[in-house]
């Protein structure tokens, strides 16, 4: 219904403008213009509806309306000069005639021509056949033959695309023949002119234009470059009509006319009103939308809110169950864990903590941790955050615990707690003490050869003194010698027999400041014996002046079973021991490479574990007792190995503390 009442509006709009006449127009103006005054006025003989020869032989069109109605206005004379478009120009420039009456603004034309105050916007379309799908812009226009009036200001655009074949006309209805005869696949022209010729010539049926518009530019009458005294004529009385409403009256009977009106322009204009209805239904819509929307939203926060309580609830009760959950777990495990919080207070102990202490369960909780057990291993105020052992007296039983105290932290830091877990090592310490037992008596058989070795030298230095008694007892010299010799001697037995006690006996670590060439060299001449039996040449690259933080026999036992693990591995003819060493900021690394069978792979991963050996009279404790001694003295020991090329076994030492160094122990 509203379309209908829209389209009514607009044809009593027409049939009115229709009956409109112009007297002023139809008068014969060359009676009542000054004699005086003439201006020759050139435009285009065929470029409807602007201006052109109608049927009958006259010069007509919008713009030759708007030159009489100027002069009418100026009281000026006009003759007026129609011809082909590109001969008009020329004119101009030569000075032959006065004004162009209609021509569009561009930037090469102002070196030629002075402009007017525009009164026009006109645009250009692309005009095609029917049935033409392909052209449907401007850039497809590449590769195809185009018709366009000469002297067009689109022509410089054109020249830009690839490809394309520019046919010139003399007017636009030359060229839109030329595409009704299916010459050029398109033609180029003004946008009102050519619905102009479509209506006029009957070709709507055969011709359309593109979507695209092309060139919007502003509309003026032209004068020669320098003319002001025309120029200014013009612009004064194109002002005066158009405030009188004749520039209206002539606009409405050129371009308002139904029947003049191109299909594309009412469809335009029909969207536009459609699209702007649409818009407003639009805006309505998504204000009851809105309206809608924010009702359900509150309704859906308040719902929220009631599912968040009930959830809070829920979660609650999760909670709590978390915690039972957790606390079953935590007295399930070996290990006894304490939490004490800031005010020395024990919030939890497992039921391992109460076994471990020998305590009834639960009697540990809420109690000061000064007041129990735990008081002997924990320092509130400052604790390493690594595992130690401390040995304790419980009910007058030797227990040793290995624990490590922990920051249990918190987002408040006044809910942070101390955690404290420790368990029973008591017999795995024991168990390790008698493989360490067990290890130095079976390297005992070991040491012997290397020993006895050592003790025949004394032992033979003191028989072949004895020996000579009888017969030199009364030489001065031999008596001296005799006297020196022999202590010195027993002396040296009595040093070998107390290492040989110190090694097959089982002790803590003393470390003390220890010189790590004498001690390496120690070790390979207890091993001389056996090395030369097996033909093996050692290579002693350490330096002289090295000392590390050990306890001296652990080092020697350690030294003694990868010197005869590297021994008893190479199985070659050229048989090599090799002793590098490696410093750093903070350790000392002492390498052992021998070039020997190497490791399987598959063994690799257990060459530490206890028992386990792949000699056939190997026991499987050297390693394993080599890492326990390394561990105790806070040293590492690393290997590196490949089949049938050799084994590196590294040592691992730290640097000593300034505080450590004092008088160095040699062997």
């Amino acid at each position: 219904m509203k379309k209908g009442i829209l389209i009514g509006l607009l044809f009593i709009a027409v049939v009115l403008s229709g009956f409109i006449s112009f007297p002023a127009l139809e008068t014969n103006t060359t009676s009542a213009l000054s004699e005086t005054h003439i201006l020759r006025v050139a435009g285009d003989n065929n470029f409807p509806p602007y201006e052109y020869i109608d049927e009958n032989g006259n010069y007509t069109g919008f713009n030759v309306d708007i030159m009489r109605a100027i002069a009418l206005q100026a009281g000026v004379e006009l003759q007026f000069y129609p011809m082909n478009w590109h001969e008009a120009c020329e004119a101009l420039k030569l000075g032959t005639v006065d004004v162009i009456e209609g021509m569009k603004i561009t930037k090469d034309r102002e070196t030629y021509y002075d402009f007017s105050r525009e009164y026009l916007e006109n645009s250009q379309s692309i005009f095609v056949n029917i049935d033409n799908e392909i052209i449907d812009s401007f850039k497809s226009l590449s590769g195809s033959k185009v018709a366009v009036q000469q002297g067009d200001v689109v022509l410089s655009h054109l020249r830009e695309l690839n490809g394309i074949n520019i046919f010139l006309c003399n007017n636009q209805q030359h060229a839109m023949q030329r595409l009704l005869n299916q010459e050029v696949d398109a033609y180029i022209g003004n946008t009102l002119a050519g619905v102009f010729l479509m209506n006029q010539m009957g070709v709507r049926n055969k011709i359309k234009m593109t979507s695209e518009t092309l060139n919007p530019t502003k509309y003026a009458m032209a004068v020669k470059k320098g003319d002001a005294v025309t120029l200014q004529l013009l612009n004064k009385s194109l002002g005066e009509i158009k405030n009188n409403g004749t520039y209206d009256r002539i606009y409405r009977k050129w371009f308002g006319q139904p029947t003049q009106l191109p299909s594309w322009y009412v469809r335009r204009f029909l969207l536009g009103a459609a699209i702007a209805a649409l818009c407003a239904l639009i805006a309505l819509a998504i204000f009851y939308r809105w309206n809608h929307l924010l009702k359900k939203e509150v309704y859906r926060q308040t719902r929220h809110i009631q599912e968040a309580n009930e959830n809070l609830i829920r979660k609650n009760m999760l909670i709590q169950e978390e915690r039972d959950f957790r606390s079953k777990i935590l007295n399930e495990i070996f290990s006894g864990i304490v939490t004490i919080n800031q005010e020395g207070f024990i919030t939890f102990a497992n039921q391992q903590a109460h076994h471990i202490l020998h305590l009834e369960e639960g009697s540990l909780i809420n109690k000061q941790y000064i007041n129990t057990p735990i008081q002997e291993i924990l320092n509130i105020e400052s604790f390493p955050d690594k595992n130690q052992e401390k040995e304790l007296q419980i009910e007058g039983m030797r227990v040793i615990l290995n624990y490590k105290i922990s920051l249990l932290h918190s987002i408040d830091p006044e809910q942070e707690e101390v955690i404290l877990t420790f368990r029973d090592v008591t017999e795995e310490r024991w168990m390790q003490d008698n493989i360490k037992t067990k290890d130095k008596l079976q390297s005992l058989g070991n040491l012997i050869s290397g020993i006895a070795h050592e003790i025949r030298n004394p032992l033979t230095a003191i028989k072949t003194y004895a020996e000579l008694i009888p017969k030199k007892y009364d030489n001065p010299k031999f008596r001296a010698m005799i006297s020196k010799d022999i202590p010195l001697e027993i002396d040296r037995l009595n040093t070998l027999i107390n290492d040989l006690l110190e090694y097959s006996r089982p002790r803590k670590p003393f470390k003390e400041k220890l010189c790590l060439p004498a001690a390496v060299k120690g070790v390979i001449q207890l091993l001389q014996n056996k090395m030369e039996k097996e033909n093996i040449q050692i290579v002693n690259n350490i330096p002289q002046d090295i000392h590390i933080y050990m306890d001296k026999h652990h080092l020697r036992q350690v030294l003694i079973n990868v010197l005869l693990n590297a021994i008893e591995s190479i199985d070659k003819n050229e048989k090599r021991i090799v002793l590098d060493l490696k410093e750093t900021p903070q350790h000392i690394l002492l390498s052992i490479r021998d070039n020997g069978c190497g490791i399987d792979p598959e063994s690799f991963s257990k060459i530490y574990n206890p028992f386990f050996t792949t000699k056939p009279t190997g026991t499987g404790l050297g390693l394993f007792v080599c890492y326990q001694l390394l561990v105790e003295n806070e040293a590492e020991i690393m290997v590196h190995s490949m089949k049938n090329e050799g084994t590196t076994f590294t040592i691992q030492f730290k640097r000593p503390e300034e505080d450590q160094f004092g008088e160095a122990v040699n062997y």
